[in-house]
């Protein structure tokens, strides 16, 4: 199917011929073949980025809406960041013994997040989620964790369930679900399983699960319930946090404040970074020796000094970028409100979701009529082997992104804008060809 991209990328496919003689599926993270197989393809191998694109080892250029994953809203290579990790790798890339930078950007972060009390740092979001969720479990001495449907928090036993429909999966261990914006489903779980919750845990903005905002004020309403019956609100910010705002998007946007919170990719720009922290009675808990705890720790990668510095760089480029964050998520805004009139006007099966800079483009088993509101009512309807087949066309027209795009930086342009519209229109023409 893709003849272009394929001509184009022999170097790829010899890398690709031997990363599956390496690793299971070709890869060392399962979305990192960013459904290629299914089209007859394999991925792209990036060999530099800069601003809002990429190259692959063959030369070809993308407008990079992956941006690692949502991360570099500061685009590739931004020089004050580089630099901070340059100057940090003159004095020594790792100790595995605190740090003056790990100090330093605690309280930059405390400074601009005062609902981080305390905090710790890890190597990733997974070990973050796994950490805040058993910090939730110390605390209540319950065991049940309640998640949506279609929520992505890490690879961790305590929340890998209920990510994909029919949602059918078992949870490895102690876990209840209920579909997001849809109070009768989270009253249905509070009803049944409530004095058994020690903690709910939510990404403010869904992210694999369809990038789907709250609405009528669905986490103000989570935040009461919650309270009420002692059980821990947890917003998994990973995503969220310094991508919508110059800080977390739950309380500030959304109006709902939680006992803990994880952070991450923006946060670092691109750096290994999770952290998980929050209430002060809360945390104490992960503390050597604390009474009531166990063992919450981090591993031998927390606080790296590169990801110390980075993240340092970061938080100041940021501040000085408050105020374009309005331009930016109306860049965003303004992409998705195109990006639908052109679907409908060519009848196309797919639907454009998101917030402010995130968008997902979902490939459907029909054309929507009404919006979406939920991640369960998008399951319903997702088409898995399109979506794939969507991707790669998209890549075939230099535009690289999953979950249907991903991201704007603050470096992408208009120019990237109207190509990426102009590349779904192709996409869209050579799959109903």
């Amino acid at each position: 199917m893709l003849e272009d991209y394929n001509s184009r990328t022999k170097k790829s496919k010899a890398l690709w011929k031997r990363a599956v003689t390496l690793f299971p599926g070709g890869v060392s993270h399962n979305i990192r073949d960013f459904g290629m197989p299914s089209c007859g393809s394999y991925p792209p191998y990036i060999s530099r980025g800069q601003g809002g694109h990429i190259w692959d080892v063959d030369g070809n250029e993308y407008i990079d809406w992956w941006m690692t994953h949502y991360s570099l809203i500061l685009g590739h290579n931004d020089p004050v960041v580089k630099k901070a990790i340059s100057d940090q790798v003159e004095a020594g890339h790792h100790f595995r013994i605190p740090n003056e930078p790990q100090v330093k950007y605690g309280e930059q972060l405390k400074e601009v997040v005062p609902l981080l009390e305390k905090m710790r740092f890890t190597a990733t979001g997974s070990e973050s989620t796994m950490y805040a969720v058993r910090l939730a479990r110390l605390f209540t001495k319950r065991k049940l964790i309640g998640k949506t449907l279609g929520g992505w928090h890490g690879g961790n036993d305590a929340l890998t369930y209920h990510m994909g429909h029919p949602y059918s999966d078992a949870p490895f261990y102690n876990g209840v679900s209920f579909d997001y914006n849809n109070r009768e489903s989270l009253d249905e779980m509070l009803k049944k399983h409530g004095k058994d919750l020690a903690g709910i845990i939510v990404e403010p903005v869904i992210g694999a699960g369809g990038g789907i905002p709250p609405e009528d004020d669905f986490l103000v309403y989570l935040r009461e319930e919650t309270a009420s019956r002692d059980i821990l609100l947890i917003f998994d910010e990973i995503i969220t946090g310094f991508r919508f705002r110059f800080g977390t998007a739950g309380d500030k946007l959304f109006g709902a404040e939680p006992d803990l919170l994880t952070l991450g990719k923006a946060a670092a720009g691109g750096m290994p970074l999770g952290v998980y922290g929050g209430r002060e009675d809360v945390m104490a808990l992960a503390a050597a020796g604390a009474e009531g705890g166990r063992w919450v720790g981090g591993g031998t990668f927390s606080s790296h000094p590169l990801t110390m510095a980075a993240g340092l760089a970061v938080l100041k480029r940021l501040r000085e970028k408050k105020k374009e964050y309005v331009r930016l998520n109306k860049m965003g805004d303004s992409f998705r409100e195109r990006l639908n009139e052109m679907l409908q006007e060519m009848n196309a099966p797919l639907t454009g979701t998101g917030y402010g800079s995130i968008t997902f483009v979902s490939h459907l088993t029909k054309v929507l009529e009404g919006p979406l509101k939920t991640p369960g009512q998008l399951g319903a309807l997702f088409d898995h082997d399109k979506q794939d087949i969507f991707q790669g066309y998209l890549m075939q027209e230099g535009v690289f992104g999953y979950h249907g795009l991903g991201a704007l930086s603050f470096t992408h342009s208009e120019e990237d804008v109207e190509k990426t519209l102009a590349g779904i229109s192709n996409a869209v023409r050579n799959m109903t060809c």
